[in-house]
């Protein structure tokens, strides 16, 4: 797996447990807030989480899936 993915997991898995802002998700990872911000807008831009602007954070969390 390469270390891509598993910061993905990483993040999905996170993100399914509560919603959160890209510092908070940076800080729980431990990595730079930049860097973050990357990837939450790479998995939203694939469909799997949504964002909300909240003052001047961005607010992430995963898309539920409604097949369920």
């Amino acid at each position: 797996m390469s270390g891509e993915n598993v910061v993905e997991k990483r993040i999905l898995n996170l993100l399914s447990k509560q919603i959160m802002s890209t510092s908070q998700v940076a800080k729980r990872l431990n990595m730079r807030r930049e860097l973050t911000a990357g990837y939450l807008e790479a998995l939203r831009d694939q469909g799997k989480l949504e964002k909300t602007k909240v003052g001047k954070s961005n607010i992430y969390r995963t898309v539920l899936d409604d097949k369920a």
